[in-house]
C-alpha cells in the first residue's frame, strides 16, 4: 500500500518562503556598493591668516572743555549729530569778555597818550642838558620814564591780544569732522575753564581696530610690513570690513608675551562704530603648494585626525595631519596627495575595505575663492 506524500502546514511553508527571501536580500545588500559624496584633494595657494579679537579705537577723539570762566548760553549741535570741523558747537557768555576788551583798549590809547609825552620831555631834557640848564640826573630820568611806557605799551598790547583771545573762547567750534556724545553740560550753567567735560568728538573715518598678536608671529608680521591685507568682522554680527595694518609696537609685553598691532580702517559706510568687539584675521603670508580638502572629510579618532580615502573602488582609513582648519576647508600638512578623492558623506556606514559608489560628486575646494584658513592665536 502506497502512502500519499505527507503535506506541510501551511504557516511552515510561508515561514520558509520568507527566511528564503531575507536571505536573499541580505546578500544582495552585502555585494551592493554604498553611496557616498566624495570631493578631490586639491593642491592651490592658500593664504596664511591669524586671526584675533579686538576694540575699534578712533583716530581722533577730543574732549571739548571750556578754556574761560562764564555762563554757558547756547548750545548749536544735537547729540549724536556729526558734525563738520569748525563747526560751530557751544557759545560762552561773551558780554564780560567783551568789556575786558574795551578796557585794555583803553588802557593801550591812554599809554600811548602818555609815551608821546614822555619821549618828547626826555627829548627836551637832553637839551637842556647840553647847556646845563638841567642836570645830567634829571635828563637820564626823563629818558628812563619814556622806557618805561614804551614798556607799558607793549603790555598794554598783549593784553588786547589777551582779551581778543578769550572772547574767541567764548565761540566753541569743533577741532575735527567727527560724531558729537552726549552733552555733559546744558545752557545756563556756569562752566569753568579746563575744569569740566562738555562734550566729546569721534573720529569715525577712518578707525582703527586694536588688537594684540602672539609673539610667535611676530616675524611674520614684520616680514609682511605695514599695508598687510585685514578683515574685521563685528562681533555683534554685520558685514566685515577691509583694512590695513598700519602699527606694530616696538616690543613685545613680557607679562602677556603678545605684541599690540593696529589696523586703519577706511569706514567710509560708516558702519563701524568706536569700541566695538571685532573679530580680526590678518593676512600674513602665502602657502603656494597647499593640499586643501573640504572640512567635512577629516573626522578626529583615537589615534588624531583621519579621512576615508576611496582607491580602487574601495575605502581605506588615512591618519592625516591638519595644518590649519577652518569652517569650509582643511589644510593637510601630510597624509593626502593632489588628485585623492575623500568621502564628505556617507562615513558612518564605512568599514575599512567596503565598496562604495561615489555619488554627485561636490565642487572641489579650489573651484570657487574660498575664504582662507585662519591660525588660531
Amino acid at each position: 500500500m502506497i502512502r500519499p506524500p505527507r503535506l506541510l502546514p501551511l504557516a511552515a511553508l510561508l515561514a520558509g518562503a520568507l527566511a528564503a527571501c531575507r536571505g536573499g536580500d541580505g546578500a544582495a545588500r552585502a555585494s551592493r556598493p554604498v553611496q557616498v559624496r566624495v570631493a578631490t584633494a586639491v593642491e592651490k595657494a592658500v593664504p596664511l591668516e591669524v586671526r584675533a579679537v579686538g576694540r575699534l579705537v578712533s583716530a581722533h577723539s577730543v574732549v571739548i572743555r571750556p578754556q574761560v570762566t562764564g555762563q554757558l548760553v547756547a548750545a548749536r549741535f544735537t547729540e549724536g549729530q556729526t558734525v563738520r570741523e569748525g563747526a560751530l558747537l557751544l557759545e560762552i557768555d561773551r558780554r564780560p569778555f567783551e568789556a575786558a576788551l574795551a578796557e585794555a583798549r583803553a588802557n593801550l590809547a591812554r599809554d600811548q597818550a602818555r609815551a608821546v609825552s614822555a619821549r618828547a620831555d626826555a627829548t627836551r631834557y637832553q637839551g637842556l642838558a647840553a647847556k646845563e640848564y638841567v642836570t645830567k640826573q634829571q635828563a637820564e630820568g626823563a629818558l628812563a620814564n619814556a622806557g618805561a611806557l614804551d614798556a607799558t605799551l607793549e603790555a598794554d598790547r598783549a593784553a588786547i591780544e589777551r582779551a581778543e583771545l578769550n572772547l574767541a573762547y567764548c565761540t566753541i567750534r569743533s577741532p575735527l569732522t567727527g560724531r558729537t556724545g552726549r552733552l555733559l553740560v546744558h545752557p545756563g550753567n556756569l562752566v569753568n575753564a579746563g575744569a569740566q567735560d562738555l562734550v566729546t568728538i569721534e573720529q569715525q573715518k577712518p578707525l582703527f581696530a586694536s588688537f594684540t598678536l602672539p609673539e610667535r608671529h611676530l616675524t611674520a608680521l614684520r616680514a609682511a610690513g605695514p599695508g598687510a591685507a585685514v578683515q574685521v568682522e563685528p562681533a555683534s554680527g554685520g558685514p566685515s570690513a577691509p583694512g590695513t595694518v598700519e602699527f606694530v609696537d616696538n616690543a613685545v609685553d613680557q607679562a602677556t608675551g603678545t605684541v599690540l598691532v593696529k589696523a586703519r580702517l577706511p569706514n567710509q559706510d560708516g558702519l563701524l562704530w568706536p569700541g566695538q568687539a571685532v573679530e580680526v584675521r590678518v593676512r600674513l603670508a602665502e602657502r603656494p603648494h597647499a593640499i586643501v580638502v573640504p572640512s567635512a572629510a577629516i573626522a578626529q579618532g583615537q589615534q588624531g585626525d583621519y579621512a576615508w580615502v576611496v582607491k580602487d573602488g574601495a575605502v581605506e582609513v588615512r591618519q592625516v595631519q591638519v595644518e590649519e582648519a577652518s569652517d569650509a576647508e582643511v589644510v593637510v600638512r601630510q597624509g593626502l596627495a593632489p588628485g585623492e578623492q575623500v568621502v564628505l558623506e556617507g562615513q558612518v556606514k564605512l568599514v575599512p575595505g567596503t565598496r562604495v559608489e561615489a555619488m554627485a560628486a561636490a565642487a572641489p575646494p579650489g573651484a570657487p575663492p574660498a575664504a582662507a584658513a585662519p591660525v588660531k592665536p
